[in-house]
């Protein structure tokens, strides 16, 4: 049987809903302002500036960056300026103590900041790059896109690009381990390291319920993560509260 995706998500929204125990005007401030993600023409600045904090947002808890956002766009501003960085100045960020403090992120930023600044040449802006995949015309498209990103720009692997690529409005979700976790669960993908056969997956809940994808995707990141209102954990998952046990394979 065709599972009932946009079922799925209704009751899987309806169970993030109660545990977090916010308020509608505070779920949709945190949580449903993802919805209004669209992929529009952005300034160059805007475009590394998401960049820049998906790079540092990976691998580390979301609070923890969200926090030294501020500190993290003092160190690396404009993407002209960070590209004439050299290693004093980037000793110099590092002794900063509100800093994130890591060297590879760092260079890989100002390393991306000149790949920004060749396309540009080329390209007129970063937008007209993005653009020339037509990214938005197919999915094979959108891969292509995808593995270009990660091929030119430092810290840039499978799943951060996807990243990038879904915070920039594009239909495509971040495959992370928690959302392959719950799509293998829930019956979806076979195993947990079908990351394609996920993103495919993500598409189709944003079309099946006509949500923006990066809605879907904070969605069940969320649902799935340790700590706070998660459900769908990796160890001990809170099966006796979760609202799609119905489709879930985990205990069967």
């Amino acid at each position: 049987m065709t599972p009932n995706l946009k079922q799925i998500f209704t009751q899987t929204e309806a169970t993030l809903k109660k545990q977090l125990g916010l308020s509608e005007e505070e779920y949709n401030k945190k949580y449903f302002s993802y919805n209004d993600r669209k992929f529009i023409r952005r300034t160059d600045e805007e475009y590394f500036t998401i960049m820049k904090h998906i790079i540092f947002y990976s691998g580390f808890r979301a609070e923890k960056v969200t926090k030294r956002l501020p500190v993290i766009n003092k160190h690396l501003p404009g993407f002209k300026t960070v590209a004439c960085y050299d290693g004093n100045i980037i000793d110099e960020i590092l002794d900063d103590p509100h800093m994130i403090r890591n060297r590879g992120k760092i260079n890989a930023i100002v390393k991306n900041a000149k790949v920004f600044i060749k396309l540009i040449e080329k390209h007129k802006s970063f937008h007209d790059y993005i653009v020339s995949f037509h990214p938005e015309k197919s999915l094979e498209n959108l891969f292509n896109l995808q593995h270009d990103l990660q091929r030119r720009f430092g810290y840039l692997g499978e799943i951060t690009a996807c990243h990038f690529l879904s915070d920039i409005g594009l239909n495509i979700l971040k495959p992370d381990l928690v959302i392959t976790r719950i799509f293998h669960r829930l019956g979806l993908i076979e195993n947990e390291k079908l990351t394609d056969k996920a993103i495919e997956v993500g598409r189709k809940f944003a079309e099946e319920t006509g949500y923006a994808i990066r809605y879907i995707d904070i969605v069940f990141v969320t649902y799935g993560q340790n700590g706070g209102p998660g459900v769908c954990l990796g160890e001990k998952p809170k099966c006796d509260v979760c609202g799609v046990r119905e489709f879930c394979g985990y205990l069967g």
